[in-house]
């Protein structure tokens, strides 16, 4: 196993000048991350991407911190149109069951004007037949014998 830990070199201190800006080199940082990993086991991108996500070392790259608020606003969005399904399936359950109300309201109504039409029918013919001078028996009719 190869040691992860580089030496740094100890210089001496250069005289204070105006800071400038310091330039990485490339090539340094991918010997740096070659380094890393030993050259004893082979990992796979996958094998290194699953291990990262499952050890929760993803959470701490820059870029994922950068878009937590993001994924956050993202999260809100998701429960907010959940919550709406949900609602909006209660108020369809609801119209519904008042639409069959209505309907069943109507066959009564309709029901209720038809037996209103016949009894005023029948008091509409007692008053012609009351001016005639024939009246209408209560009971059953009867056949005259002669």
């Amino acid at each position: 196993m190869a040691n992860r830990f580089r030496e740094k070199k100890v210089e001496e201190e250069p005289v204070k000048t105006a800071p400038q800006p310091e330039v990485q080199d490339v090539e340094s940082e991918a010997a740096v991350e070659d380094d890393t990993v030993t050259g004893d086991e082979p990992q796979s991108k996958t094998g290194r991407g699953v291990g990262r996500v499952l050890g929760g070392d993803i959470l701490a790259d820059k870029f994922v911190l950068k878009q937590i608020p993001l994924l956050l606003l993202c999260l809100v969005y998701l429960l907010l149109i959940i919550g709406n399904r949900y609602r909006i399936e209660g108020l369809s359950h609801e119209k519904q069951q008042a639409e069959e109300r209505i309907n069943f309201l109507r066959e009564q109504r309709i029901q209720m004007q038809k037996q209103y039409q016949q009894s005023v029918k029948m008091s509409q013919i007692a008053e012609d037949l009351k001016e005639t001078g024939v009246g209408i028996t209560a009971g059953p009719p009867y056949e005259i014998e002669k």
